[in-house]
């Protein structure tokens, strides 16, 4: 097996790593201890080459964390307790190190010095590891092709976090939230879904959080979904669409009757009027310049969806995943299980590269007829089909309530209310006037919070426009204060 440049051979060949540089940061430790917190979130003690260095380092961390100043005495008596003073060479090695360098002032350098070579050698490692698995060939090409990638971007992703926290660095960390949560006077954390109560409820969208938005045909899921993806485009995040049941164009055709307030049904048949098509200039305009992506192939697996996801991450260009819907998504090849566990294995791959990638994931999903024979129509977990698996993976589990869908004759199923304008709220905002004029409809639209692993679940009030696919806010005063408009 050849890993060797051409023209070279394997003596020519050195592993890299810089004594230097971790003898340089070490005794820059030791002459200023302050600059520990500047290189800490650079450096690990496992990016280090000598283990007498690694040790060292790692003593050094849990002085920090403990809120003791980083000398050489602390250091020592930290060695001595754990009876690991011959390992690292004796008390000598920490002395020596102080007459490394002059100043601590290139502590920084010295760390990515450090960092940069640890990443080498482990892409070295990975290199090797991947063609052994390619010269072997157990799995199919497609899950080597994944296995590789994941290898890849965990190195990348090295750069930015660690595997591993202590609960001292967790709860630093919190220390920093809290702080600066403190300054914004209890403001949203998470990414903004653009409907104020729900981010009341909910704080928002999460790193991590895999969040299943269901409801029976009709209901309007993938309308709501689109103007969650809308929204969360407009405040600067990248976000990616995965639409595995309709084209891109028409696709497009409801982001842009959202994002225009211009009928759908005049988009796709041209029955425009000249402010019609002025506003959907408008609307163009602004959709162009939006951080958002769509993929509309019909026969997508998750090996695929990964390998998109990663690259877009790797490139700065993810933040926010749609995938409309999962049921439609594709198994592995070559999958002989049944569609239960296939689903099963499906929402746990979405979770598993949510956390991952550290964005939230919204997966659309198919309810059961279990719902249609109930009085109350209002769907509840166990109307998820396949809804073992999907439950227990999903962070929030939300569906969509449309109760004028239901109506017959005029009334309810109740027969003590009614979804239409006249029972709208004077509350509901409008979010500018349709363009259109004329069936200026507004439907009542529930999104029932039904999980929610991070906090409380409930209802939440919106307005629905279906002939412009568009959702908007219902605001009291409590939510209107916390986040306005």
């Amino acid at each position: 097996m050849e890993f060797f440049e051409e023209g070279k051979n394997e003596n020519e060949l050195k592993i890299p790593y810089s004594i230097e540089a971790e003898e340089a940061l070490l005794g820059s430790v030791f002459i200023k201890p302050d600059v520990i917190s500047d290189v800490i979130d650079i450096v690990s003690p496992n990016d280090f080459y000598k283990n007498n260095y690694k040790i060292i380092f790692n003593e050094m961390i849990k002085a920090y964390n403990l809120g003791k100043i980083v000398d050489t005495l602390v250091i020592i008596n930290s060695l001595e307790m754990l009876n690991l003073i011959d390992e690292i060479g004796g008390v000598d090695i920490i002395y020596d190190l102080i007459d490394v360098v002059p100043t601590a002032a290139n502590a920084v350098n010295y760390a990515q010095i450090i960092k940069e070579n640890a990443i080498r050698r482990r892409l070295i490692d990975t290199g090797e590891k991947i063609a052994r698995m390619s010269y072997r060939g157990y799995d199919e090409v497609d899950v080597m092709l994944d296995k590789a990638e994941s290898m890849i971007f965990k190195i990348a992703e090295a750069k930015q976090k660690k595997d591993v926290l202590s609960l001292s660095e967790l709860a630093n960390q919190k220390i920093r939230d809290l702080d600066e949560m403190s300054h914004t006077k209890g403001g949203l954390k998470g990414i903004s879904s653009g409907f104020n109560q729900y981010d009341a409820l909910t704080s928002g969208f999460h790193g991590s959080d895999l969040i299943i938005l269901a409801a029976r045909p009709a209901m309007g899921k993938t309308a709501f979904a689109l103007n969650l993806a809308l929204n969360v485009a407009k405040s600067g995040r990248h976000v990616l669409i995965y639409s595995l049941e309709m084209g891109n164009e028409h696709l497009f055709d409801r982001l842009l009757s959202i994002e225009s307030k211009i009928k759908l049904k005049a988009i796709k048949d041209g029955t425009l009027s000249g402010d019609d098509y002025t506003a959907i200039g408008n609307g163009l305009g602004r959709l162009a310049e939006l951080p958002l992506y769509v993929s509309d192939s019909s026969s997508v697996n998750m090996l695929e969806i990964k390998a998109v996801a990663r690259r877009l991450k790797a490139e700065g260009k993810l933040d926010f995943m749609l995938i409309d819907y999962l049921q439609l998504i594709n198994p592995a090849e070559g999958s002989r299980k049944n569609r239960e566990q296939e689903i099963s294995e499906i929402s746990r791959s979405l979770k598993i590269i949510a956390k991952e990638l550290n964005i939230p994931i919204v997966t659309l999903s198919q309810l059961s007829r279990s719902v249609e024979s109930r009085t109350d129509k209002r769907p509840i977990l166990s109307d998820l089909r396949e809804s073992g698996a999907i439950e227990q993976d999903a962070d929030m589990v939300m569906f969509l309530y449309r109760e004028k869908y239901y109506l017959k004759d005029g009334a309810s199923q109740d027969n003590n209310s009614n979804s239409g304008i006249s029972n709208i709220p004077p509350q509901y905002t409008n979010q500018g006037t349709p363009q259109t004029r004329g069936d200026n409809e507004l439907e009542k639209v529930e999104v029932i919070i039904g999980k929610h692993r991070s906090g409380p679940t409930g209802t939440i009030e919106l307005g629905f426009r279906p002939s412009y696919q568009q959702f908007v806010n219902v605001i009291s005063n409590d939510v209107e204060n916390r986040y306005p408009q």
